[in-house]
């Protein structure tokens, strides 16, 4: 079915005019309409894929004409016509939610340029509601959380899924890039294709060119066959190089040609090989850094980072919490295969407060060694290690212990006390040193209230002036 494009100027002759250009060149079907109240009643009866409006005309201008179709029609894409020298019109329309503006007078190529852009960007809203119904919301049923950092990822990924462009997902470890990776695939156009992961760090240098690459018989010794390589497995499909801070200098060459002319070389072969694949990569190293000290080519980091997402610490998202709590309690209780366990609203006062250094990856693990240690259904405090490192040893729980000041002769209530009072102090001077005293960013980055933060610095007499 053709796209259709709803053209509204007063001026007859230029409708006209432009309705034969447009149905030429882009081979639409056109509609046209006098003024804003002519168009409303024609989007209540017609499908339309993108409108093009001057802003000057009686009745209803062009920017209320926009105001009603973003309310009633939010998908369409919407184009203004500005008169010559009225940037400010061109300013507001955009920030109003016009999707480009074009200035009279205008060439035919310009304006053309302008709606074929339009249109593609209507392809992809289509084709991306499209995805979101076929999948529905299991895609994102392992990302837990309502932040609004988390919320803004969700968008980003939903955006660029149904594109091809390569994607380079930034974060700690632990914070979800491999699932935000999963994510994005499983929404594009290859989902009934491959999706390959690399883990980079895990192999060495040869290992790796060889396995991402292929090889010919007798490339090197024990070669003795034609072995396929990840990228030619994953044509069609995407592959997901996972910390990819980790490559050499010459597997950094050589993909750099992957993604330059979209073909490879194996091992041993005097020829290349073409592959369309999607590559998104992941790290948790600074790249920027990493190419102003010289290991990473500068060339390499610009192809990859066409469209860059950062997942959050746990530490910034700290209001999703609770929820994840919720959510790795359940799915410990289904895999296991046991009744779901509940923990005690102290358990939560201190993951609210803890820095989880291991972000989401390490909550989950603490939540499942908790359900699995826990006699009752009730976890409490006592069921979570506080030092919250796995596999501890006498020795170094005692060196902790020393560190913390702890006297495990004491009562354990008043041990408890003591250890949250030393781990409440230790954290909010490190959270003041990082914000150099700055109380409402502290607060944004714990996730704690600005009121009570002022509170907690008050009980133990730390002035945020000594950051400073």
């Amino acid at each position: 079915m053709k796209e259709t494009i709803l053209i509204v100027d007063d001026e007859k002759d230029l409708l006209e005019g432009l309705k034969r250009l447009v149905e030429i060149e882009l081979h639409c079907r056109v509609l046209t309409a006098e003024n804003g109240q002519v168009a409303l009643k024609i989007l209540e009866q017609q499908e339309v894929d993108l409108i093009l409006a001057d802003v000057r005309m009686p009745e209803m201008d062009g920017f209320s004409l926009l105001k009603e179709v973003k309310k009633l029609y939010p998908d369409i894409t919407f184009v203004i016509i500005t008169a010559y020298g009225t940037i400010d019109q061109a300013v507001r329309a955009v920030k109003e939610g016009a999707y480009d503006f074009i200035q009279k007078p205008f060439e035919d190529e310009q304006l053309l340029h302008v709606l074929k852009k339009g249109l593609e960007r209507g392809r992809l809203i289509r084709e991306n509601k499209r995805l979101q119904k076929q999948v529905g919301a299991k895609i994102f049923e392992n990302f837990v959380g309502q932040s609004t950092h988390l919320k803004k990822i969700f968008e980003t990924i939903r955006m660029v899924a149904p594109t091809d462009v390569t994607v380079l997902i930034l974060g700690e470890s632990g914070t979800g890039k491999e699932l935000a990776a999963r994510a994005i695939h499983a929404l594009s156009r290859r989902a009934n294709r491959p999706m390959i992961t690399v883990n980079c760090p895990a192999l060495p240098e040869p290992i790796l060119e060889s396995e991402l690459f292929g090889y010919r018989k007798g490339a090197f010794t024990n070669a003795t066959s034609d072995h396929r390589g990840l990228f030619e497995e994953a044509h069609k499909g995407t592959i997901f190089l996972d910390e990819i801070g980790d490559i050499t200098s010459s597997v950094q060459t050589k993909l750099l040609r992957v993604l330059q002319e979209k073909e490879i070389k194996p091992l041993g072969s005097t020829q290349t090989k073409k592959v369309d694949v999607r590559i998104i990569a992941s790290t948790n190293q600074d790249l920027e850094e990493k190419v102003k000290e010289g290991t990473f080519r500068a060339d390499l980091f610009y192809r990859l980072n066409v469209v860059t997402i950062e997942m959050p610490p746990l530490r910034e998202i700290r209001e999703d919490i609770p929820l994840l709590v919720d959510h790795f309690l359940k799915k410990t209780a289904k895999e296991l295969g046991i009744p779901p366990k509940y923990v005690c609203p102290e358990v939560i006062d201190f993951f609210m407060e803890y820095p989880w250094p291991g972000n989401i990856r390490q909550l989950e693990n603490v939540i499942k060694a908790a359900v699995v240690t826990s006699p009752s259904d009730i976890i409490s405090l006592e069921n979570i290690p506080l030092t919250q490192k796995k596999n501890l040893s006498p020795k170094a729980l005692a060196e902790d212990n020393a560190q913390l000041d702890i006297d495990l002769s004491l009562p354990y209530k008043v041990l408890k006390e003591k250890v949250l009072s030393n781990f409440t102090v230790n954290y909010v001077k490190h959270l003041l040193e990082r914000t150099k005293g700055n109380i409402t960013r502290a607060a944004e980055i714990s996730g704690i209230k600005r009121q009570s933060l002022q509170k907690i610095l008050k009980r133990y007499g730390l002035d945020p002036a000594n950051f400073r």
